[in-house]
């Protein structure tokens, strides 16, 4: 086999071109079944806001207290209701908030779920009163890129023995899970730290202590699906990157029959 190639006294034999490409497949595959998986976890928050929804009165006079109080007006945020919105998105339906840095408004439908209100005013707290949450909100969008860098890692083909020395670029290939799970935390936390302030906003604006206990948990069930998010992403690189292995390390040859009539 005129391919094959010697190292430290071995033969190696690099794999076919058919073995990669089913290390591709298997691997995308392994990608795309955890991925799938990600709905399930945004099901119980999902479900809270809808619960949510009967209080929202109560949850949109607090708001408009917690505004005031948290200096974000000055500021120059503004509260923008979505349901106003010319088009359909999660956010005019009510299923979802945002905060805005560059333009500076909290979109949510007020008449839907104001229960998200408090959290997305600790994201622009965050945004414009933190320090290290601050720097934490900076790192959401490099760590994102990191992830999916992280993802064309995991399915970067091996053309070296396990046994060759180890560079730079194949300590990355070796560790891109652990990468891709750790570049996803600082938008965990900086979630956190989010609602953490959120509910000491809706405390301030004297909502009601079984509000504040249900604003509690739909925050931290709202957490729950960005934890999943980063342990999926790194769940799905670290797979990926296995399989590819699997199938794209070059063969050591140990038979001496093989190597005589090779």
């Amino acid at each position: 086999m005129s391919n094959s190639f010697y190292y430290n006294g071995s033969r190696y034999v690099p794999r076919s071109e058919r073995d990669q490409w089913t290390g591709y497949m298997l691997a995308s595959l392994a990608s795309w079944g955890a991925y799938k998986m990600l709905p399930h976890f945004a099901k119980p928050s999902l479900s809270q806001i809808q619960k949510e929804e009967k209080f929202n009165d109560e949850y949109k006079k607090a708001m408009d207290t917690a505004y005031v109080k948290s200096g974000l007006k000055e500021h120059g945020v503004q509260i923008q209701p979505a349901q106003y919105d010319m088009y359909v998105s999660d956010y005019s339906l009510g299923k979802n908030a945002c905060y805005e840095p560059l333009s500076r408004k909290i979109k949510l439908n007020t008449d839907k779920a104001a229960s998200l209100s408090f959290h997305e005013m600790g994201h622009a707290m965050n945004h414009l009163m933190g320090k290290s949450s601050k720097f934490l909100q900076k790192m959401r969008m490099p760590g994102l890129y990191i992830a999916a860098l992280m993802e064309w890692f995991a399915v970067f083909s091996r053309t070296k023995p396990k046994e060759a020395q180890r560079n730079f670029k194949d300590w990355v290939e070796d560790n891109c899970g652990k990468i891709a799970f750790l570049s996803l935390m600082p938008v965990v936390a900086e979630e956190a730290i989010a609602s953490h302030k959120g509910i000491k906003l809706a405390k301030s604006a004297n909502l009601s202590k079984p509000l504040v206990q249900n604003l509690k948990k739909l925050y931290s069930r709202a957490l729950l699906t960005y934890g999943a998010r980063a342990a999926i992403g790194g769940l799905a690189v670290f797979a990926s990157r296995k399989i590819m292995d699997y199938y794209t390390f070059p063969q050591k040859v140990d038979d001496p029959i093989y190597e005589l009539f090779g």
